[in-house]
């Protein structure tokens, strides 16, 4: 069917008239994308899109979310090295950027050649080797007097691993997708190295596996374009996973970047280390910080990211100084974004509480926003 489309800015407020249905389809499936609340006309919404970018379609609407930040600070903030320099975003948008990123990498890692794995298979053998399914042997012999062969598990040693299972799910992903016909073909020729491979059955699961395994680790630039992807296409359509839409989340693309501003910056000083989502057990709960910076070993800082607009909510705050207390340092810091690199405290009146306030540049050239990157690391060093 062909449906209208509805245009909408990340973060920023418009009025649409909506049929019911549409109204239905976004409260059930995207609250976590497009916040919709009614207005005084009727049948007329006031929508805004929470930090997603992309597309999905409802029953009678598409939905496009565009960045409020340009195209090429879009590409920076997430990792993107192909289509250095383009100053527009490309036909088929952040999807088919992504699309075209993976295929790229995938054609470097298939260039070095894949790397195999052992793995158990189930198999039937003349020989007893490997590990004896017990219960199949048994009934096989309640049947025949005399078996002649044997019901084994045995331990292979080929491609279906599940650091190229991962990639493969993604390709299969991308080949149903609605994406520009170059882009699909620029993948499928990439995915051709990985025909033999089955596509992982357990996404989430294999990629963990994936990103373990040490003789797989120049895997990780290409891991990373799998779990963007298959992320964003989950957050568009949760239970068909079709690929026929696709919802980038720019607050965690902010949280990895400067994540890894603090690791580059930090990583190169003796007894310094940056975790991303450190887990911390409360009882039966488990909390993750977003980013906890380590001294000599101890937490020295503790570090939120928030993708919207400089004004810290009591919420944003209650969560910072929960932080504190858990990871037990009183360098506490809410991260937003913003033009500039900048940096504010806020301290209580009476009382040690203070939460530091940094807005982290995410607009200029690639030197403003290194520059940026850099001197937000040193403030965070020096407390």
């Amino acid at each position: 069917m062909t449906r209208r489309t509805l245009h909408l800015t990340e973060r920023r407020t418009r009025r649409a008239k909506l049929p019911a249905g549409e109204v239905a389809f976004l409260l059930a499936h995207a609250r976590h994308a497009i916040e919709v609340v009614p207005d005084f006309e009727a049948n007329v919404y006031r929508l805004t899109a929470r930090g997603f970018v992309g597309f999905m379609c409802g029953p009678e609407i598409r939905y496009c979310i565009s960045p409020k930040i340009p195209w090429p600070n879009v590409r920076l903030l997430c990792g993107l090295s192909h289509g250095q320099g383009e100053p527009t975003e490309p036909r088929g948008g952040l999807f088919a950027a992504l699309a075209t990123e993976f295929a790229e990498r995938l054609d470097e890692v298939a260039r070095a050649g894949l790397v195999c794995g052992y793995r158990a298979a189930l198999a039937e053998s003349r020989f007893l080797r490997g590990r004896l399914r017990t219960s199949e042997q048994m009934r096989d012999a309640a049947v025949r007097a005399f078996p002649d062969h044997f019901h084994i598990e045995d331990e292979v040693f080929d491609t279906d691993a599940p650091w190229n299972r991962v990639p493969r799910f993604v390709a299969d992903l991308l080949a149903r997708a609605a994406l520009p016909h170059a882009v699909r073909d620029r993948v499928a020729r990439a995915a051709a190295a990985l025909a033999p491979v089955p596509p992982a059955t357990d996404f989430d699961t294999e990629l963990l596996a994936a990103r373990a395994e040490p003789r797989a680790a120049h895997y990780a630039p290409l891991l990373d374009v799998c779990e963007q992807l298959a992320r964003g296409v989950r957050a568009a359509d949760p239970n068909a996973n079709t690929g026929s839409g696709f919802l980038f989340d720019l607050g965690r693309a902010f949280e990895q970047y400067l994540t890894c501003a603090l690791a580059r910056e930090l990583g190169a000083r003796r007894g310094w280390g940056v975790e991303a989502q450190p887990a911390f057990c409360l009882g039966p709960v488990e909390l993750r910080p977003d980013v906890l910076v380590r001294r000599k070993g101890v937490p020295f800082a503790v570090l939120d990211a928030k993708w919207k607009a400089a004004r810290p909510e009591p919420a944003d705050l209650h969560q910072a100084l929960a932080y504190s207390a858990l990871c037990g340092t009183e360098r506490v810091a809410l991260v937003y974004p913003g033009t500039r690199t900048s940096r504010r405290v806020l301290a209580a009146p009476t009382g040690p509480a203070r939460v530091t306030l940094y807005k982290l540049r995410v607009t200029g050239t690639a030197d403003e926003l290194a520059t940026g990157a850099g001197r937000f690391a040193r403030a965070v060093a020096r407390g």
